[in-house]
C-alpha cells in the first residue's frame, strides 16, 4: 500500500496547486490513498466545507485539520456535511466532528487521527500522549497514520517512538519547512515536518512585507497569505501488504519550475 500525504495547505496558492496537480502526483508516485492536511486552507487560516469538498473530488480521500481548525466558524456550521474531515482529538469544541475517520483502500482500512502537540502550541484539553492512548481502543483499522500538529520536533520523536508499535505513520505538520529526518521506527514511518504547500517566496506561506513590519516596525499584521507559484511538500509512506507495517518513507517537495 502507497499513502501520499501532502502537508499543511497555505491559502489560495497551495490550494490551487494541489487540486491542479493532485492527479498526476498520484500517477507519479503511484499512490493508493492521499491524506491532505487542509487547516490553512482558507486564505490561510482555516478551512471552509466548499474547500473541504474541492479537495475531495480533487483526489484527497481524507482531510486533516491543526490548530486553526475551527478559525472559519463556517466549517462549525457544516462539519457534519464533511464526513471525511478529521478535527483535533485535543483541541476544543471536542463535541463537533471527528478525531479519526477510517475508510476502505482495497482491502484495507486505513484511519486517519489528528492529535495537537502541547510545546509553544495554543492550550489543548489533554496531552497528545493522553490523547492517543484514549483513541486507540476506539479505532478498527490495518493502518494508523497519525497527523501530529506542533511546534517541538523532540516532542514528536518522543509521541512515534511511544506509539510506533501501534501505529502505522507519524507525521509531523504545522511548521511548513520540511525535514530531512525521515525514518521507519519499529514499522512506523516518521518525519518531524512534511513541510507545507504554498507559495514558495513567502514566510511560512505568508506575506515577506507583512512580516517584515511585524517583527522590525511592531505593525499590526493581517496573516496576509504570499502569492505566487507554490512549493508542494510532502511524503509517500509505503506498508507491507501483509504485516500492514510501513516499510519505507519518501519525502517529497516540488518547487516552482523557475526554482529548480
Amino acid at each position: 500500500m502507497k499513502i501520499l500525504f501532502l502537508g499543511d495547505l497555505v491559502a489560495k496558492s497551495g490550494r490551487e496547486a494541489v487540486i491542479r496537480s493532485l492527479g498526476s502526483l498520484k500517477a507519479e508516485t503511484g499512490a493508493d490513498f492521499v491524506i491532505v492536511n487542509g487547516e490553512n486552507a482558507a486564505h490561510g487560516k482555516g478551512i471552509t466545507s466548499a474547500i473541504y469538498s474541492r479537495l475531495i473530488r480533487a483526489g484527497a480521500d481524507i482531510v486533516t485539520l491543526g490548530n486553526h481548525a475551527f478559525s472559519k466558524s463556517e466549517i462549525l456550521e457544516n462539519i457534519d456535511l464533511c464526513p471525511y474531515l478529521v478535527r483535533p482529538a485535543n483541541l476544543e469544541p471536542l463535541g463537533q466532528g471527528a478525531s479519526f475517520v477510517v475508510r476502505t483502500c482495497g482491502n484495507k482500512r486505513i484511519a486517519a487521527v489528528s492529535v495537537l502537540c502541547e510545546a509553544f502550541m495554543c492550550p489543548v484539553t489533554d496531552s497528545p500522549f493522553a490523547a492517543m492512548e484514549a483513541l486507540l481502543p476506539q479505532i478498527d483499522a490495518d493502518l494508523i497514520i497519525v497527523d501530529l500538529h506542533g511546534e517541538s520536533t523532540g516532542e514528536k520523536i518522543v509521541f512515534a517512538r511511544r506509539f510506533a508499535a501501534s501505529l502505522t505513520a507519524v507525521i509531523g505538520t504545522h511548521t511548513h519547512v520540511q525535514t530531512a529526518d525521515e525514518r521507519v521506527i519499529d514499522g512506523c514511518a516518521f518525519i518531524s515536518d512534511v513541510g507545507m504547500c504554498g507559495a514558495y517566496d513567502s514566510v511560512l506561506g505568508r506575506d515577506y512585507e507583512e512580516v517584515v513590519s511585524r517583527f522590525l516596525y511592531k505593525k499590526a499584521s493581517r496573516y496576509t497569505p504570499a502569492r505566487g507559484p507554490a512549493v508542494i511538500c510532502g511524503c509517500l509512506i509505503e506498508t507491507d501488504d501483509v504485516t500492514n507495517r510501513a516499510v519505507k518513507i519518501t519525502r517529497i517537495q516540488k518547487r516552482p519550475v523557475s526554482e529548480n
